[in-house]
């Protein structure tokens, strides 16, 4: 094994580790004293946080996500330090995506990982920041359908080929793929999958997972869904 890929391997794990660290939990615990995962979406994001803890927070929570997780591990493996190749830079910018989604220090329950692949994006293809972090945004406020969870599915989707139009980038091309396989495993997982979830809500297993894939939520109601507490909370 060549001294460059045992660097890429120590820097794929160390991008897990760094995206598995639950900066939101840790911030709505100090400030709040609450779980996050059991408020609103239940999602360890900014998001959720500006919601149940504070607008103000979203500010620390989203510097360190998009910068200590996204964009530090991919500019070291760069060619701008160690110089490790594409390859390398799309593998630690995933690895640092499954990291956030999915922490080990939280049982493996995280959250979406925009705020790291904007930072990921930035360190080797900064013009799809521009489409990652407007789009939704836009649509949501502009159109008819103003569902922010459809509409960044919409923009995830199209990110490998904006990644080829705007770049003719393969690195690019192929972390949007990546990038946009894990969001989607996480939306339909998120929470765990099981008929006794479906059946709380007074819907089919399937249903729960189209609602979950299509609006990143178990029920139709986007207002419900984002300010729920937990009972007695």
């Amino acid at each position: 094994m060549s001294v460059l890929v045992l660097y890429a391997i120590v820097a794929v794990v160390a991008a897990y580790l760094i995206g598995s660290v639950p900066s939101s939990y840790l911030v709505a615990r100090w400030v709040a004293g609450i779980d996050i995962r059991t408020y609103g979406s239940g999602n360890v994001g900014a998001s959720n946080i500006s919601t149940h803890v504070g607008k103000a927070w979203i500010v620390p929570v989203a510097v360190f996500d998009v910068f200590v997780k996204g964009w530090i591990p991919v500019y070291v493996v760069s060619e701008r330090v160690l110089g490790l190749g594409d390859a390398a830079e799309v593998l630690v910018g995933l690895a640092a995506v499954a990291g956030h989604n999915w922490p080990v220090f939280l049982r493996f329950s995280g959250g979406r990982a925009i705020s790291v692949a904007i930072g990921v994006l930035g360190a080797f293809a900064p013009p799809l920041i521009v489409l990652l972090g407007t789009l939704p945004v836009v649509m949501a406020l502009t159109t008819p359908w103003r569902d922010s969870g459809f509409w960044w599915l919409v923009t995830i989707v199209l990110m490998p080929i904006w990644a080829l139009l705007m770049l003719g980038h393969g690195a690019a091309f192929y972390f949007c793929i990546g990038f946009g396989t894990l969001m989607i495993v996480r939306r339909a997982t998120s929470g765990g999958i099981s008929t006794r979830i479906a059946q709380e809500y007074g819907m089919s297993l399937t249903r729960l997972i189209v609602n979950r894939v299509l609006f990143d939520r178990d029920i139709a109601d986007g207002h419900e869904w984002v300010h729920r507490r937990p009972i007695g909370g």
